[in-house]
């Protein structure tokens, strides 16, 4: 698995994989809440929001590492998904962020923060497994109301 490497060393991803356990979208993983799966019609696909799949949900994302961009073009028709996750900041607001989830585990920042952050590519190590559990059908909940 080569291409998951940091294989063009620019300050930027130097900054981010140094920083990555207390600065940025992977710092403190314990603390997302909440991740809604939105279709590219923004249809509702699944909420993660039970501790159990907040948990596989945390181990997951915070195994996702940084890969070239060149590794994943996005096509047309090809399938994707937003995710907007929520976490708990460190003064107890909420906080939101989206990204995009791709295929093969690939993620990108929705929005831009600053230019060192600028849209850097993800992959999950496992790709199937962070698939099926953002896909996977919701557990049907008895006398659960709309």
């Amino acid at each position: 698995m080569a291409h998951m490497a940091l294989s063009a060393h620019s300050p930027g991803k130097l900054f981010r994989a140094a920083t990555r356990r207390w600065y940025g979208p992977f710092a403190r993983p314990e603390r997302i809440v909440n991740v809604a799966v939105r279709d590219p019609d923004f249809q509702l696909v699944r909420v993660l929001d039970a501790e159990r799949e907040l948990v596989a949900f945390r181990k997951l994302w915070a195994a996702l590492v940084e890969v070239d961009r060149d590794c994943y073009i996005w096509q047309r028709g090809q399938p994707y998904y937003k995710l907007a996750i929520q976490s708990i900041g460190l003064r107890g607001r909420t906080e939101n962020a989206s990204w995009y989830f791709f295929p093969g585990g690939y993620l990108k920042l929705l929005a831009v923060m600053r230019a060192i952050w600028v849209a850097p590519l993800y992959r999950s190590p496992t790709p199937d497994a962070f698939a099926a559990l953002l896909l996977a059908a919701a557990p049907a909940t008895e006398g659960k109301q709309n």
